[in-house]
């Protein structure tokens, strides 16, 4: 049993919501719970030839019912996740399993539970959202009563005025007036601004270990790309696809080229479950589901990097860096050594009072 509290930050003035600490702090503990249980299940040596002969082993990870409700409108798509996790881990072992999700029966319950099912029962209850409250009554309507109808004043008669001793209004002599120049329209509204052009093969992505270790590097050759784990699923598959990082989502992040004042830089959309740091700024995961990405609507999702700056995925990495070729061309060779150094010595005056 695995008793875990997200801690509680300040969201808009008031509490953050569960399922953003359950996404950026739970989800990481529960995939290592379930790698533990994984391993006590296959601590006891078992025969090469009976271990092909094991039936599918079901994870089960019991979630306490506020927890449940909140994750009850993705949690297909979370058990997908976290069965791709656990086998990858019970590869290791020759050994298949995957994870259903189940919603505890108390609240006094803890965050969440790893057992594995016993052989031979039933599947879990899937989540199932609650349904929501019952609207609040409609307020009683008063009856209307219909206004009374304006007076209109009465039409004059013809060749008359409403008003009596006004005559009709005479233009100003004394105005200037220029014939066949039309009156002066309204102003054009402003152009919108034109869209940069994507210099392509100028920008490239690293792919780093914790300790900078340069592990890979993909060319960044369209306006907009995404960058994710390596998978089979089409409707989840990246532009840019990493090797060895199972802790990268599937589509993690969404890459558009927007210059700022004049200098190049990618507006980083976080679109999967752990969090991203760029410095000192945290951006939560949208966890966008499988399909078309749209990214209208996850502006609390991103954050503009410029090139160089590094972008740390969940909290063991990997970390990924924007490397832009332009810039690394004017760079110095050498570190700037090797010049040749000019003394200037300043004329001395010979009416000046020498001492010493």
């Amino acid at each position: 049993m695995t008793d875990f509290t997200p801690a509680t930050r300040p969201h808009d003035g008031g509490d953050e919501p569960l399922l953003d600490s359950f996404l950026r702090e739970a989800i990481p503990e529960i995939k290592l719970s379930l790698g533990d249980a994984i391993d006590r299940d296959n601590s006891r040596a078992i025969p090469d030839k009976y271990v092909k002969m094991l039936p599918l082993t079901t994870l089960v990870v019991t979630l306490r019912p506020d927890a449940a409700q909140a994750v009850a409108v993705m949690a297909a798509e979370l058990e997908e996740e976290l069965t791709d996790s656990v086998m990858r881990h019970g590869s290791l072992y020759d050994r298949d399993y995957r994870v259903r999700l189940k919603e505890a029966g108390t609240r006094g319950a803890p965050l969440f539970r790893v057992s594995i099912q016993p052989a031979g029962q039933p599947e879990p209850e899937p989540i199932v959202a609650a349904p929501p409250p019952p609207p609040p009554p409609a307020p009683r309507e008063e009856p209307t009563v219909a206004a009374p109808e304006p007076r209109r004043p009465p039409t004059p008669p013809a060749g008359e005025t409403l008003f009596a001793g006004r005559g009709p209004e005479l233009m100003d002599p004394d105005a200037t007036r220029v014939e066949g120049i039309a009156a002066p329209s309204a102003p054009a509204a402003p152009a919108a601004p034109p869209v940069s052009d994507f210099p392509a093969g100028r920008f490239e992505l690293l792919v780093e270990d914790e300790d900078g270790t340069e592990r890979e590097r993909f060319p960044i050759s369209r306006h907009q790309s995404t960058v994710g784990r390596q998978t089979d699923n089409p409707d989840l598959r990246s532009d840019l696809q990493l090797t060895g990082s199972p802790n990268v989502s599937r589509r993690q992040l969404a890459l558009v080229y927007v210059e700022r004042e004049g200098r190049p830089g990618f507006v980083v959309y976080n679109l999967g479950l752990n969090a991203i740091h760029v410095g000192d700024r945290e951006v939560s995961g949208a966890n966008a589901r499988q399909g078309a990405l749209d990214i209208a609507g996850m502006g609390e999702h991103s954050t503009w990097v410029a090139p160089g700056e590094a972008i740390r995925i969940g909290g063991h990495g990997p970390v990924v860096r924007i490397r832009d070729g332009k810039a690394a061309e004017k760079e110095p060779e050498g570190g700037g050594g090797g010049g040749l150094e000019i003394n200037v010595v300043p004329p001395v005056d010979p009416d000046a009072t020498q001492f010493g």
